[in-house]
C-alpha cells in the first residue's frame, strides 16, 4: 500500500462517526417514559373518567346507608371500595360461586348492568325480610327462585336510589329482567368487552359481605362525556319534606336505653353463700353521676331517683365528647 492512501484520522472519524453520549442519554430516557400497552386488553375509559364514576358511586354509597336502616330496620353501613376497568370475562372469575346476580336493563341508554350481592350477605338480608334475625347459613348453597325473588325487594331499594344518583347525569328507568346463581350464566356482554366494577363492603346488622355493579363501557359511551365531577362531587342539601319523612319513619323505631354502676368484683366463696337481705356494697361513690347509654354509647349524665314509685334515672348533664365531667 502507498503511503499516499492512508487514511488520515480526520478521514476516519468521518467515516464512522462517533454517537455524541448526550443524544444516547436522551434515547435511554425517552424508553424508560414509555408506558407497556395491552393492544388485546385496551383500557376505554380514561382516569378522569374512571374518578368521575368513583365519585358518582361514592354518592351511591351514602344514600345507601341512609335508606336502607329504614327498609331494613336495622343499622346498615355501606362503604365504596374500589372501581376498576377490566374484560368482563375476569370480572365473572373474580365473583364468589354461588353468588346472587341480577340483570338489569336500562332502556333509555339501550343496555344492560348486572348487580352481584354475595350469598354471606343475601341470605341473612333473606332471612330480615322473613322477620328473621338475619342469620346466615350453616353451610354454603345457591339461593332458590323463591329466595331470589324475595331478595328483590331488597335490590329494588338500590336501583331507586341508583337512578337518582345518576340524575345529575342523565334519567332513565330501570328493570330487573333475569337473575342467576351461577356467575358463569350471566352473560351481559362478550367476554372480551371492558366492564366498569364498583364494588362496595356493606354491614347490615352483625352481617358483613360485598356488592358489585358491573357496567359494560358500550353502554356509557352515550353518557361518558358527561361526567362531570363537579355537577355530584358535593351531595346536594335533603329537602325539608324528606328530612321530616325520615324522622317519622324511625320514630317509632325503638333503641335499648341503660345505665349501671361502676362493676365490682367479688370471691367465689363470697357469691355461693350469697343468701337474702344481704347488702352488696359497689365502688360507685353516691355523689358520683351514672352514665346514660343509648344503644351501647354513652350520651347523658344522671342519678338515681323514684317516679311513680319507681326506680329512675334523673338526666343531669349531656355526655360531650371533650366534656372534663368525672365520670370515673
Amino acid at each position: 500500500m502507498k503511503t499516499d492512501e492512508i487514511l488520515s484520522d480526520e478521514e476516519m472519524s468521518a467515516l464512522n462517526p462517533q454517537k455524541d453520549q448526550n443524544d444516547e442519554t436522551n434515547q435511554r430516557d425517552r424508553l424508560k417514559q414509555a408506558i407497556p400497552y395491552n393492544f388485546r386488553r385496551p383500557d376505554r375509559l380514561s382516569k378522569e373518567q374512571v374518578r368521575s364514576i368513583y365519585l358518582l358511586h361514592d354518592l351511591l354509597a351514602h344514600s345507601l346507608s341512609s335508606s336502607l336502616p329504614l327498609f331494613m330496620r336495622a343499622v346498615c353501613d355501606v362503604n365504596l371500595i374500589s372501581v376498576d376497568q377490566q374484560p368482563y370475562s375476569d370480572y365473572l372469575k373474580g365473583l364468589a360461586d354461588p353468588s346472587a346476580i341480577y340483570t338489569i336493563s336500562v332502556e333509555a341508554l339501550q343496555g344492560v348492568f348486572a348487580i352481584e350481592i354475595n350469598s354471606s350477605l343475601a341470605f341473612p338480608i333473606i332471612d330480615r325480610l322473613l322477620g328473621g334475625g338475619g342469620n346466615e347459613l350453616s353451610e354454603p348453597r345457591a339461593a332458590t327462585d323463591l329466595e331470589l325473588n324475595i331478595l328483590e325487594d331488597f335490590l329494588e331499594v338500590i336501583t331507586d336510589s341508583y337512578e337518582e344518583t345518576w340524575k345529575p347525569v342523565t334519567e332513565f328507568e330501570t328493570e330487573i329482567i333475569g337473575q342467576e346463581t351461577r356467575p358463569q350464566l350471566a352473560q351481559i356482554v362478550s367476554p372480551n368487552e371492558v366492564v366498569a366494577t364498583v364494588v362496595y363492603q356493606m354491614q347490615i346488622g352483625e352481617s358483613k359481605g360485598t356488592m358489585s355493579i358491573c357496567l359494560p363501557v358500550v353502554m356509557l359511551e352515550e353518557v361518558i362525556q358527561k361526567l362531570n365531577p363537579a355537577s355530584y362531587a358535593a351531595a346536594k342539601p335533603e329537602e325539608p319534606e324528606a328530612i321530616q319523612a325520615l324522622f317519622k319513619n324511625i320514630s317509632a323505631i325503638r333503641v335499648p336505653v341503660a345505665t349501671e354502676l361502676n362493676k365490682v368484683s367479688a370471691r367465689f366463696s363470697d357469691l355461693m353463700a350469697l343468701s337474702e337481705g344481704d347488702i352488696i356494697r359497689t365502688n360507685h361513690s353516691v355523689q358520683k353521676p351514672l352514665n346514660l347509654s343509648i344503644g351501647e354509647i354513652n350520651k347523658f349524665f344522671g342519678k338515681v331517683a323514684t317516679a311513680q314509685g319507681r326506680m329512675a334515672v334523673q338526666i343531669t348533664g349531656k355526655n360531650e365528647p371533650n366534656s372534663t365531667k368525672a365520670a370515673a
